[in-house]
């Protein structure tokens, strides 16, 4: 059989200023849908009536969207040189669903609804991951550049989706949600097509697949070491005495310490080879997780939060690169879906459910610290795995 060739112009001849908004734009709007889904979806489950275990199983469901999606969608688009179409049309779709909850009474179609929107949803965001490093690959801009809008587009919808939804999320939820998809659908529509290789080219050494797999595992202890700081951190500062605005304060205060990271720090991040790289951020999240369950001190909680940029911005930045340097090159769009779904997907949700399992363990009040315990030698135990990835750059093409 004859082998297919794809021949397209280079990624510097299709990258315009233009479209490169539009990827910012993404971005915002992707991460400002997920600033209103962490804290108002629950909210808006109750609204509709739902006792605690169910809305335990329908947020459940957008974890397990996260695991099915990424990998099944980015094998099918391996090799095809229009991944924005996809964007633009999943997006849509999804802002479709989002608009279609209010309208059902029944818990098994809103089921059916929430899932079919969390698959378009998870799929999505590792295709622009995949875009967006390519062209930071052909120096065009920085990947942290990019992605930073999205860390800028949270905290905005977390700040002033308090306001306006405060009151009315049981109501008003689905629509700032839909809206916002189908801004993310608007913004795919600029998006510059990627440069794909044709199949006689796509090969990649053996030594790669191995890292690759290798940095697959490394993505999912990572997420999973964020068990107690993703599911529990809030009600672990409640707990010790902090108004809820300060429990808003930290949060923001992490995410300003990975905008900082993302804006002046991403091309040098990037190209540090990972088994340097990486362990360092395994070692700091350790760090980290093992201070928050020593201290609920302000000052030692202000300093550990700026760890952040660490244990999520540089470590996300130097991962996604990587993930599309080693992966086979008509074959990244699955590698980066695989990379989300083990680490944003399987780990977040095994560190979450594992870190309540620990919290609960003492009986009475639950005991975040010995969660964080946990979380810190899960980040050590990682370290041996980051060993195993290259310890110097390559040439990229």
């Amino acid at each position: 059989m004859r082998r297919k060739r794809w021949f397209v112009a280079s990624m510097a001849d299709m990258v315009s200023h233009a479209s490169l908004l539009h990827i910012r734009l993404f971005y915002a709007a992707y991460f400002a849908a997920m600033g209103i889904v962490l804290p108002f979806f629950p909210v808006y489950l109750a609204g509709r009536g739902m006792d605690v275990a169910a809305i335990g199983v329908f947020t459940g469901l957008l974890s397990v969207a996260k695991v099915l999606a990424p990998p099944a969608v980015g094998r099918a688009l391996d090799g095809y040189p229009h991944p924005a179409r996809f964007i633009l049309f999943a997006s849509l779709a999804a802002g479709l669903l989002a608009l279609c909850f209010p309208w059902t009474s029944s818990d098994w179609v809103l089921a059916a609804l929430v899932l079919g929107f969390g698959c378009l949803w998870a799929a999505v965001l590792p295709l622009t991951d995949g875009l967006s490093v390519s062209v930071s690959e052909a120096a065009l801009i920085d990947y942290g550049r990019l992605r930073v809008w999205g860390s800028i587009g949270f905290v905005a919808a977390s700040l002033l989706g308090g306001l306006w939804l405060a009151d009315s999320a049981a109501v008003d939820f689905p629509y700032w949600l839909g809206a916002l998809m189908l801004l993310t659908a608007l913004s795919a529509s600029g998006f510059p097509e990627r440069q794909v290789e044709s199949e006689e080219q796509a090969g990649q050494p053996a030594v790669m697949q191995k890292s690759l797999i290798w940095l697959m595992l490394v993505g999912f202890v990572m997420q999973a070491s964020h068990g107690a700081y993703y599911g529990f951190f809030s009600l672990y500062l409640l707990q010790a005495g902090y108004a809820g605005w300060q429990v808003g304060a930290f949060w923001v205060l992490g995410v300003l310490a990975e905008i900082i990271l993302m804006w002046r720090f991403s091309r040098p991040v990037a190209e540090v080879a990972p088994a340097l790289l990486l362990s360092a951020c395994l070692l700091l999240a350790a760090l980290r997780w093992l201070g928050m369950g020593l201290t609920t001190s302000l000052v030692w909680l202000l300093l550990l939060q700026l760890l952040h940029a660490a244990s999520f911005a540089a470590f996300h930045i130097n991962a996604v690169t990587w993930v599309q340097r080693l992966a086979p090159k008509n074959r990244r769009a699955s590698a980066q879906g695989w990379y989300s779904a083990s680490g944003f997907g399987m780990g977040t949700a095994i560190g979450i459910m594992g870190c309540g399992w620990i919290a609960t363990q003492a009986g009475g009040e639950a005991d975040f610290s010995s969660a964080f315990f946990a979380c810190a030698v899960v980040a050590l135990l990682g370290i041996g795995a980051s060993l195993q990835l290259p310890r110097r750059g390559i040439s990229v093409r």
